[in-house]
């Protein structure tokens, strides 16, 4: 029971955050972006190889964990392909809206099952998979937002529609969490799953933003900063924090 209730604060903690992209100035949420996104990039990939990889490969055999990521990975690559990437813009993104909140909803259930696999592990881990979610969740969520806004919704509408594709993270944890009265090997499986899901976010759609053309010489170098400051803070948390006795 414990478990479960640590798994739904999480969650909720973790749709809070997401929906503060519609409460905070866009102008403040552009400022702040490519720093942000390169910290977010720097705990997605550090947790993916210090914490989830690791937990998966104590309870599964090295090439059951490692073709579970190599799959994970050309999962993902081919949903990126299928609904296109996220930049897009005029007509192109009133036609992409209703496809985005889809693939949005789809990383969400996801992430629900990457914390619920966690906390199954250990609260150390789930709290870190919870902390890494939300850290990569505001960036993602800013985008979205930017883009429904940009299709012609109101402020209002966006919320909405970014709140109902947030309950996703709360199907795809209670799946997980009944599948693992079902099958013992569920939480390290799930693991290898997000930890591939973490690779792909952070190198596809996050270190881009970060070294890419677009921001000027300052916020590269700022994002740069920021994202060996999430590794930082993984490090410091996988090796620093253990479990007591």
């Amino acid at each position: 029971m414990r478990t479960w209730l640590y798994v739904f604060l999480a969650v909720a903690l973790d749709g809070c955050a997401a929906l503060l992209a519609g409460l905070i100035p866009e102008r403040q949420l552009e400022r702040a972006r490519e720093p942000l996104v390169g910290f977010a990039a720097g705990v997605l990939i550090g947790t993916a190889l210090l914490d989830m990889l690791p937990e998966a490969l104590a309870g599964l055999p090295a090439t059951t964990v490692l073709g579970t990521v190599v799959a994970t990975l050309a999962a993902m690559v081919l949903l990126e392909w299928t609904v296109g990437h996220r930049v897009t813009s005029g007509t192109e993104s009133r036609r992409l809206a209703p496809v985005l909140l889809g693939a949005d909803g789809f990383h969400n259930a996801a992430d629900g099952g990457a914390i619920a696999a966690a906390f199954l592990t250990s609260p150390r881990l789930g709290w870190i998979a919870a902390a890494a979610v939300i850290v990569h969740e505001v960036p993602e969520e800013v985008a979205d937002y930017v883009l429904l806004r940009k299709a012609g919704m109101s402020r209002t509408r966006a919320l909405v529609a970014m709140t109902g594709v947030q309950l996703t993270a709360g199907l795809g944890a209670v799946l997980t969490l009944i599948g693992a009265a079902l099958w013992t090997q569920i939480a390290p499986f799930v693991l290898a799953v997000a930890a591939g899901t973490f690779l792909h976010i952070a190198e596809v759609d996050l270190v881009p933003t970060v070294i890419g053309k677009g921001p000027s010489r300052r916020r590269r170098a700022e994002a740069v900063l920021t994202f060996v400051l999430g590794l930082a803070v993984v490090a410091a948390a996988t090796f620093l924090w253990r479990e007591p006795g």
